[in-house]
């Protein structure tokens, strides 16, 4: 028993591999957060008309997203009007019948229908309908085309990236001297040649990802917002640091 606690003490451990942290380890705080942000960032100008084509991309994904609901507002209004006019005389203009609700003391209901494209007597024009929610899903289709596309010239440009990243790496370690190899574990400089180029392209691809689809998708709800009611769109603005 002694023998084989001994031979297991005296067995010298071999090169540590860095691997994944296990759940619930404590994971460590980044170091230089701005500078490494800024030094990814200039790696990307001689790609700048790229990032330029992929923020347009994004950028008309996004307004297609962001014209979709008024228009789905618009097949609201259709069916809501058609709901409304049925409900009134038919063989009459929509002036008669608001006079009417008048003269009979609907003032409130009379308002609400001089405010809406009604037809007395008409029910939901399925026809006009249609083609709202035709228009609708051909936005969200081309949203997403586009949305695609962006993704997939971005991933590009990061692989572009990385592939430079890699062979900066390749030329720094054929520069090095044979002690720096001798007084470094073969785990420390795997990790850096692999994991941590890979953890720089995973980063590069998820982070710009989601800032750039995320920035401008604030923008242009808040446009679309502003659009439909400036009022509402400034309560809403100025309740956000309230919530």
């Amino acid at each position: 028993m002694s023998d084989r606690a001994t031979t297991t003490a005296e067995r010298p451990a071999g090169p540590r591999i860095p691997g994944p942290v296990a759940p619930g380890a404590p994971g460590s705080k980044p170091h230089d957060l701005w500078p490494s942000t800024k030094r990814l960032l200039r790696r990307l100008r001689p790609h700048r008309i790229a990032v330029g084509v992929v923020l347009l991309v994004a950028a008309v994904s996004v307004v297609l997203t962001s014209i979709a609901p008024r228009m789905l507002g618009q097949g609201t209004n259709l069916i809501f009007d058609g709901i409304i006019g049925k409900q009134l005389p038919a063989g009459m203009s929509k002036e008669q019948a608001v006079a009417a609700l008048r003269a009979d003391g609907q003032n409130t209901f009379a308002d609400m229908v001089s405010g809406m494209a009604v037809v007395p007597g008409v029910g939901i024009d399925f026809s006009a309908l249609g083609r709202v929610l035709a228009i609708v899903l051909a936005l969200y289709l081309g949203s997403a085309v586009f949305m695609w596309l962006s993704g997939f010239l971005l991933n590009i440009i990061v692989q572009g990236v990385v592939k430079n990243l890699r062979a900066e790496v390749e030329r720094k370690i054929h520069r090095l001297p044979l002690r720096y190899f001798d007084s470094h574990s073969r785990g420390d400089l795997l990790s850096r040649v692999t994991n941590d180029i890979d953890n720089v392209s995973q980063s590069l691809q998820q982070t710009m990802s989601q800032l750039i689809v995320s920035a401008m998708t604030v923008i242009g709800i808040l446009v679309m917002m502003i659009v439909i009611s400036p009022l509402l769109a400034l309560i809403a603005v100025l309740t956000v640091p309230l919530s």
